[in-house]
């Protein structure tokens, strides 16, 4: 770029965008620590609470296929509209159940697996609309600040002041995030002309699985985009069976009360935040390359040290690495998929890759819980450091520079 050449901008398109993830994702983050808690009251059962991430993560596993074709075929921006009014209904009615003395471990799963399926087509929507609002070469500054702005207001700021509602009324956090939901919907609904234009409807419509199989092939074909699912789908499984179990992690081997415990979840925020901050220049400084390896190092060695010393600051570190880590990974791999995958095809390849990795949360939050039950609380961060092991030698086959240079990156 010459110094007379500007700088493509982010559009206020993407800012609105932008607004409502952040605001949905406060909301989500008073959830995400209300809900484990709430759970710890009902139930002091690994199985059962682990059970709530096997709920949340279980829809990316059995409807993320389906969904990506449908996101190929309507309207990104109203599928996010009805995603977020669905969510709205659904955590507001567990707020009044909660509120009204009545809530049972039954219905956390529900309202986790309820707000699972709407999730698939909320972030499957929002990922396919960003190439239609933003230049392709600001896709990475894009994507980190959304990611920053987003795990910010989850944990940052979502995380702590769930714990302290949740103290003061275990209503309120409930009710909280049902409001955040609708406010986001409001958002997002004012983007009338931020989605892209959808493909000219065949004259004979195509089934579903028909479609659905363009995008297994298509991903299946691709050895960058096939290489990092299989790496990043064998780290979350791993990380997701320390995560399922990590409440009673730190209430028994860490003494953390639940306030203190969504202090520790925050904590993470410091790392994410960063990492979404300099995951550009990160990527322009040291390459695709090196970034994907050193996620998935770090991601290793933080599991095996949590799991080896159960110390405070020992937790305090590996979650900030580790959410630093993922992060710089989500944007990389974000924008990689973005630039690569054929807007007609996004919505189907994007579920199909992340049905390989958002599908291994529901597996390894079940067996997350069973390790734990069987082997003691330390047991499943051992184990999400041996498939975290396994990803890293993964990648020698799948990401090298003749791979990347053969993929136009």
């Amino acid at each position: 770029m010459t110094s007379t050449e500007v700088a493509p901008r982010l559009s206020p398109a993407y800012w609105r965008l932008w607004t409502a993830s952040t605001i949905s994702n406060l909301g989500d983050g008073v959830f995400l620590v209300a809900l484990p808690l709430l759970a710890s009251r009902l139930t002091r059962s690994e199985v059962a609470i682990s059970f709530i991430g096997v709920a949340a993560a279980l829809p990316w596993l059995l409807f993320s296929l389906p969904i990506g074709a449908v996101v190929d075929r309507i309207d990104h921006r109203l599928l996010m509209v009805r995603a977020d009014t669905f969510r709205a209904g659904i955590v507001g009615a567990l707020a009044i159940a909660v509120a009204a003395d009545n809530a049972r471990m039954w219905m956390l799963w529900v309202a986790a697996a309820c707000l699972g399926v709407a999730e698939v087509f909320f972030d499957n929507a929002s990922q396919a609309m960003v190439p239609s609002i933003v230049p392709t070469e600001v896709l990475e500054k894009a994507n980190g600040r959304r990611f920053a702005s987003e795990i910010a207001a989850n944990s940052f700021i979502g995380t702590p002041l769930g714990s302290v509602m949740f103290v003061a009324a275990m209503w309120l956090p409930f009710g909280f995030d049902a409001a955040s939901f609708a406010i986001a919907a409001a958002l997002v609904l004012t983007l009338h002309a931020a989605t892209s234009a959808r493909p000219p409807v065949p004259e004979v419509r195509r089934t579903m699985r028909t479609e659905i199989g363009e995008g297994l092939r298509w991903l299946s074909g691709n050895t960058v985009l096939r290489g990092l699912a299989i790496a990043a789908g064998l780290s979350v499984l791993g990380m997701q069976m320390t995560a399922a179990i990590f409440v009673l992690f730190a209430q028994d081997l860490l003494h953390l009360s639940d306030k203190w415990y969504g202090a520790l979840i925050a904590i993470g925020a410091v790392g994410a935040v960063g990492g979404g901050l300099v995951a550009e220049r990160l990527t322009k400084r040291f390459g695709t390359l090196f970034i994907v390896y050193a996620t998935v190092a770090v991601w290793t060695l933080c599991m095996f040290a949590e799991g080896y010393w159960p110390r405070l600051w020992v937790s305090v570190i590996a979650t900030v690495a580790m959410a630093f880590g993922t992060t710089v990974w989500n944007t990389v791999t974000v924008s990689l998929r973005q630039r690569m995958v054929p807007s007609h095809l996004f919505g189907r390849v994007n579920s199909t890759y992340r049905w390989l990795v958002w599908g291994s949360i529901s597996v390894g939050s079940a067996l997350g819980g069973i390790v734990a039950h069987e082997f003691g609380l330390r047991a499943p961060f051992f184990v999400g450091a041996g498939l975290g092991a396994v990803a890293f030698v993964t990648l020698f086959f799948a990401i090298t520079p003749r791979t990347l240079a053969d993929a136009g990156q």
